[in-house]
């Protein structure tokens, strides 16, 4: 399937997020939109960064099952401290 690169502000239209978010995230910023993966940049140095929102969005959709996998095992870490905590204060009466 041929790549469909488009300029910024498509991209942020398209993945419903700013201009800047899409810029401060490019691996060159230490963000997570690699460079020949998520954006390429043009021929010279007036050129517009053109995206490949598809790469994007899945990239967005991976990071956000890993955001909630997180949370998830957090809130279960939590929750079998508490379990725990108030088992050992049952057994200390």
């Amino acid at each position: 399937m041929k790549r469909k690169f488009v300029t910024t502000r498509e991209a942020s239209f398209s993945c419903g997020v700013s201009t800047q978010f899409l810029k401060k995230n490019r691996d060159i910023h230490g963000g997570f939109l690699e460079e020949e993966v998520h954006y390429i940049l043009g021929a010279n140095i007036n050129s517009s960064i053109l995206w490949d929102v598809d790469e994007i969005l899945k990239t967005f959709h991976e990071r956000g099952k890993t955001i909630r996998r997180g949370r998830e095992l957090v809130r279960n870490l939590q929750k079998e401290r508490f379990e725990a905590a108030k088992n050992n204060l049952k057994g200390s009466e």
